[in-house]
């Protein structure tokens, strides 16, 4: 695909220059490398707006230009927005950081008792133990009843015993809010940040964004070809990951967190005080660029925002990425500049995203440029076709060949119960049996003796093959067990 560029440069404040052609004629090239459709970019230079730009194609089949107010997901920075609207909150009188979550939802209970005194500080830092748990999401229940579902669900690690990245809380975070004001998530967002900061092109919901003329189609790279995906809806996890906006709101969310908590016209958003709590590092987390030494990571975070230096520069970050969307989200309080990128393409996230943020940074902050292109094309890291094509295999048994099912197919058809992750059905069909849940909707190959492989299962940037195996007794089935993810355990689902 030829990605045109597409300039629209809006300026605020008075003239303040642009990028220079040699950066946007980099970043472009990064951008048909990549296979990219349509990049959105804002750049903020003495906390003011000094560039917004539109790159290539919302709709590459249809050719329609991504201007600085398309609107794309962001993602996981929703969850810096979430944190935000938490300290708000916490200015207000209505929340605390350091009290009990179950004071505002009592329904809110850990498996793990250490977890009774579980905080919003806990959440918003990644340090409840809870962990991953992604296959609970997204699905049509709703945050009440995924609230009380946790108590049945082993955590991944001990209760503040070590960061671990967390949608599941995070999204919870926004359930506590909404319990301790009787007001939804979305509304809360719309009241307490969008509107005072005049993001007027932002919202918390797929279904809300494709009723605007001006939104990005998502796309993925699927055989070294870019194709469009449907606009995933993961409204359940809304405060970690549904938010939808443009460059230009998020340079207005941006110039708020670089003066400090302060709006545009010099008034108070969130306190001083309660500001430097929410960029205070509470946890260490690895980063997600994954290159190593030389590329700047960021391994501490403080509640919704990542921590570290750019060559000397005090710097914060977030990145976010989900079905069809990628996002990073940047600003260096020191030097009053930020910047913001909006893809409409699943993966890479890495490459592309932070050669062109590098590239940008060095330019505005007047520091040595580096050839960041070249340096993520190296050899010490993944290729092309290893960023686009992201397969995973749980399996951990080697095949036992020759083996059959205990049973005739027909046997394992039936509805599975767990407490926590809700119900498994098994449909058999033409000879074949099926396995519903939540989304998916898979053809269960035979592995050996009673595991099945449930193949090409769709979750986030990855192609997953999942072990699903049944245990029989005495002739019947009695469970299945399906494993979901690496770091958690195979959950068990009783047959009702």
């Amino acid at each position: 695909m030829k990605i045109a560029l597409i300039k629209l440069i809006i300026i605020e404040g008075g003239i303040m220059g642009n990028l220079s052609e040699k950066t946007i004629k980099t970043i472009e090239s990064e951008m048909n490398y990549w296979k990219i459709p349509g990049v959105s970019i804002a750049v903020i230079k003495d906390g003011k707006l000094m560039q917004s730009i539109g790159l290539g194609f919302r709709n590459a089949e249809e050719n329609l230009p991504v201007t600085a107010d398309t609107m794309f997901g962001i993602a996981s920075c929703s969850k810096s927005m979430t944190s935000a609207l938490i300290s708000i909150l916490e200015d207000k009188g209505v929340l605390n950081y350091d009290e009990p979550v179950t004071t505002y939802a009592p329904n809110l209970v850990m498996k793990d008792p250490a977890a009774r005194n579980m905080t919003l500080r806990d959440i918003l830092s990644h340090m409840t133990g809870f962990g991953t748990h992604d296959a609970l999401w997204p699905g049509d229940t709703n945050r009440d009843d995924l609230a009380g579902r946790l108590r049945y669900i082993n955590p991944c690690s001990d209760y503040r015993k070590e960061a671990i990245y967390s949608n599941v809380m995070y999204a919870l975070a926004g359930y506590v809010a909404e319990c301790a004001t009787g007001e939804t998530w979305d509304d809360l967002m719309k009241e307490y940040i969008f509107s005072p900061l005049g993001m007027e092109r932002t919202n918390c919901s797929v279904e809300e964004m494709k009723k605007d003329l001006d939104y990005s189609l998502p796309y993925r790279v699927r055989n070294m070809k870019s194709c469009a995906v449907d606009l995933w809806n993961v409204d359940l996890a809304g405060p970690a990951a549904s938010v939808n906006s443009t460059a230009n709101d998020m340079a207005r969310w941006l110039m708020m967190h670089i003066a400090g908590g302060k709006k545009e016209d010099g008034t108070v958003l969130i306190k001083s005080g309660t500001f430097k709590e929410m960029h205070t590092v509470l946890s260490s987390m690895e980063d997600s660029i994954g290159c190593g030494e030389g590329f700047y990571e960021c391994s501490d975070y403080s509640m919704g925002w990542r921590r570290g230096y750019y060559k000397g520069h005090a710097f914060f970050k977030h990145t976010g990425k989900i079905e069809g969307f990628s996002s990073i989200q940047s600003f260096l309080p020191d030097d009053k500049a930020g910047v913001v990128i909006l893809t409409n393409l699943h993966s890479p996230t890495v490459p592309f995203m932070y050669s062109s943020l590098y590239t940008i940074l060095d330019e505005i902050l007047g520091e040595e440029p580096e050839n960041w292109t070249e340096k993520f094309h190296g050899e010490e890291l993944p290729k092309e076709e290893d960023y686009h094509d992201c397969e995973l295999n749980y399996f951990t048994e080697e095949q036992i060949p020759g083996t059959q099912p205990t049973l005739p197919l027909e046997n394992y058809e039936g509805t599975y119960h767990d407490d926590g992750y809700g119900n498994v059905k098994i449909i058999y069909e033409n000879d074949n049996i099926y396995m519903l849940y939540r989304d998916m909707n898979i053809c269960l190959k035979h592995y050996h003796k009673d595991v099945f492989r449930a193949d090409d299962v769709l979750e986030d940037i990855y192609t997953i093959s999942l072990p699903v195996s049944f245990q029989t007794e005495n002739g019947a089935v009695k469970s299945v067990a399906v494993r979901f993810e690496e770091m958690v355990p195979d959950i068990i689902f009783t047959k009702l």
